[in-house]
Parts: C-alpha cells; sequence; structure tokens
C-alpha cells in the first residue's frame, strides 16, 4: 500500500472492503470478490453502478431486487466476464484475435439490452439477464432441432 501511495498520492487507499463499500464511490467493481453483495454490504453501498469481474457477487438470490430498490444499476457478473468466455471460445478453432474482438464488441449492446429489459420488465438487470440468456438458449434448440 505505501508503494501505491507514493506512486499515486491521489489515490484514496482503504482498510479493507467493508471500508470500500462505505466510502463515496460512483462505482463499486467488485473483482475476485464473490458473494460481496449480501444483507450487509447493500445498505451500506454508496455507488450507484456495480460493475465488477467476480464470479457469484450476489450472496444470495434476492440481493439483486435490494440494489434495484436502492435504485442501484447492476451489470451482472457474466456478462461483465463474457469477453473472457468469448476468447475461450473462440480458441477452440484456433484463436484470431479480429474475430474474437468482433464478438466481444457486441458485449456493449448485450449490455444496453439487459437494461432495457429490465426497464421494460420491471425486473433487476440480473433477471432481465438471466430471461434473455434464456430465450437464447431456447433459440439455438430450436434452431439446432431444425438443422438436424
Amino acid at each position: 500500500m505505501e508503494q501505491v501511495r507514493a506512486r499515486h498520492p491521489e489515490v484514496e487507499v482503504v482498510a479493507d472492503s467493508d471500508a470500500l463499500i462505505r466510502t463515496d464511490l460512483d462505482v463499486y467493481a467488485p473483482c475476485a470478490l464473490g458473494g460481496s453483495l449480501n444483507d450487509d454490504t447493500v445498505p451500506a453501498l454508496t455507488a450507484k453502478i456495480v460493475c465488477g469481474a467476480a464470479n457469484n457477487q450476489l450472496a444470495h438470490p434476492g440481493i439483486e431486487k435490494r440494489l434495484a430498490d436502492r435504485g442501484v444499476l447492476y451489470a451482472p457478473d457474466y456478462v461483465v466476464n463474457s469477453g473472457g468466455v468469448i476468447q475461450v471460445a473462440d480458441e477452440i478453432r484456433g484463436f484470431d484475435f479480429d474475430r474474437a474482438k468482433s464478438r466481444a464488441s457486441g458485449i456493449y449492446e448485450t449490455t444496453k439490452r439487459i437494461f432495457a429489459l429490465a426497464a421494460d420488465e420491471g425486473v433487476p438487470p440480473a433477471a432481465a439477464a438471466d430471461r434473455l440468456a434464456e430465450r437464447r438458449m431456447s433459440e439455438i434448440g430450436r434452431l439446432r432441432g431444425i438443422l438436424l
């Protein structure tokens, strides 16, 4: 921490994750902190956006509703992490940077679609993302049946 402070005196360093969640934040980005959004942290959260790369950020079902009720915009973890999955999937056929980048460029539009679906259907973004994923899987299953 002292090295960070010495190199970047403008960066505020907090003692631990409990202090971080209570710090005045615009965006809370849980990374490598599964379960960090829970019954204790959500009421203390000051950020209006949660967008991080940790898996399983929500400690249990219902936390996404509590975030939405507080006006916190939550970007679901598997949407935020989808670029990594896109790259791994591309590696199966022999990695091609341009192809993977092209596919990953759709993450932004997908995220916007999730937020719009959440607003239209009156559900938290996590529920909207699940619905969208289920629809996509259903469509792929239907297309496979046609193609086979």
